[in-house]
């Protein structure tokens, strides 16, 4: 009989997995800073201080759309792996023998 409890579920806020939700709000943060402190220069125009200050939400949004939501738990390391060393997905070349069975 299925209790439906709390514990197996990771849940979902708009759409999103709970554990993605801080990582689209510190980009979301990040970028409301940025922009702000672009626009106090008053160097910039807002135009160019809003494009730049939106690039941390852009980037962390396309993160957790392209390599976490609705992925396997460590899909992102295990590509990053396989983009650095080739080997994270496949198996091992030389399989090592068990110490205990000498067969």
């Amino acid at each position: 009989m299925p209790t439906h409890a709390g514990d197996d579920c990771d849940g979902k806020i708009w759409g999103f997995e709970g554990i993605n939700i801080p990582l689209i709000l510190a980009g979301l943060i990040l970028s409301v800073g940025l922009s702000m402190m672009l626009f106090r220069q008053q160097a910039h125009s807002p135009f160019v201080s809003f494009g730049v200050g939106s690039l941390p939400f852009i980037l962390m949004v396309a993160y957790v759309l392209g390599l976490r939501q609705g992925k396997p738990r460590h899909y992102a390391t295990d590509l990053l792996e396989t983009f650095t060393s080739g080997t994270a997905w496949m198996a091992a070349r030389r399989q090592p023998r068990h110490p205990l069975y000498p067969l």
